[in-house]
């Protein structure tokens, strides 16, 4: 019987295994890719997706498309348990699956407010943001509004940024108010803080920093200061965490509930199962939950599902120590850091968009 591959979820680490499916049935591999959706969304693009800049085909992947047109089974499906003493996984509907080799790409999720509202969005999945940015343009014709975003990180900044940039192109007037619980952008150089500070004040983009909301309703936020902002619309972007599925299971997790792998991107205890992306806590060191360390584990944990098939050795994973963000500040310019290295204007938009397009040519559908 042929060796069974799973390939759990279907992000942006497993792009490149979902491109290469052929390698592994020309070996003798069966693969199969299980994805709660027959589409993926690249969260570099998701501010873009909000403004307008761009349409979801193009920035999406076909993963359901991609996987069987390459010869793999694609199941619709969300894994609930890892059973990696049985080697299977059970998914939301009941369904058993198993595997020889396991690789996990589950992703994260955004975390709920302590108060929260059914009228605040998160900012994943992406496609909520279309649907929001296509609402506001249409409402944004016929009267004021006021919009809330709650979180000080890039993404955070991004989504204010680029609402901004979509009431400008609609005609229409928004306000927009970016409440903080802690220093806006607090990981990022003081230089790329000044830069944001004094691009949102010059368009007119209220930043509230170490602010705490303590409760909510569907049309206002109530501050601990005791400061009420009210919105029409809202959106939830404090950070993500990975799955539960992993401490669910009993596996090894780092603090936050991330799979915990070595340096070949596989499990500690269990050798068949490996991880990458927003899912994993990386135990060698702390690695940021961003997608340039995502994109960059695809080809490693490609080749470490083929040697692990094969009993062949493994490759490290070896994370840049630095890496290059850029931030879309919505107004067709962005703020461009490296280390020491920071820069803000039209070209540094220019290159976020030129690297995010082909990105999206290297897997098509």
């Amino acid at each position: 019987m042929a060796k069974r591959l799973i390939l759990a979820g279907a992000g942006h680490a497993h792009l490149h295994s979902i491109l290469n499916i052929p390698d592994f049935i020309r070996a003798g591999y069966s693969v199969t890719v299980v994805s709660a959706g027959d589409v993926h969304y690249y969260s570099g693009m998701g501010p873009g997706l909000l403004a307008g800049l761009y349409t979801p085909e193009q920035t999406r992947f076909a993963v359901k498309i991609m996987a069987e047109n390459r010869g793999a089974e694609f199941i619709a499906g969300c894994v609930t348990r890892i059973d990696a003493d049985q080697n299977r996984i059970i998914l939301d509907d009941g369904r058993i699956l198993d595997y020889d080799v396991l690789s996990c790409n589950l992703g994260s999720f955004v975390l709920p407010l302590t108060s929260g509202t059914s009228a605040v969005i998160p900012v994943k999945p992406i496609e909520n943001l279309y649907t929001a940015g296509r609402s506001l343009e249409h409402h944004l014709k016929t009267k004021a509004l006021s919009a809330l975003v709650v979180g000080g990180g890039p993404a955070g900044v991004e989504i204010a940024g680029n609402l901004r940039g979509l009431a400008e192109h609609a005609g229409g007037r928004l306000d927009i108010a970016l409440v903080s619980q802690s220093p806006l952008l607090e990981r990022f150089a003081p230089r790329v803080r000044g830069i944001v500070s004094e691009s949102f004040a010059r368009r007119n983009i209220r930043i509230l920093e170490n602010a705490s909301i303590s409760s909510f309703t569907e049309t206002k936020a109530i501050l601990s200061s005791g400061e009420t902002i009210h919105f029409d619309t809202a959106f939830n972007a404090t950070g993500i965490r990975p799955s539960g599925v992993f401490s669910d299971s009993g596996l090894l997790t780092g603090p936050d509930g991330g799979l915990l792998v070595n340096e070949y991107l596989q499990c500690l205890h269990y050798p068949n199962i490996f991880g990458a992306g927003d899912c994993i806590a990386f135990a060698p060191r702390r690695l940021d939950r961003v997608g340039v360390y995502a994109v960059r584990q695809g080809p490693i944990l490609y080749a470490n599902l083929q040697a692990c098939l094969s009993s062949a050795p493994l490759t490290a994973f070896e994370p840049q120590h630095r890496h290059l963000s850029i931030l879309n500040l919505g107004d067709g310019t962005g703020v461009a850091a490296r280390g020491a290295f920071v820069y803000k204007g039209r070209l540094a938009f220019r290159l976020k968009d030129y690297i995010d397009r082909m990105f999206m040519r290297r897997f098509p559908n």
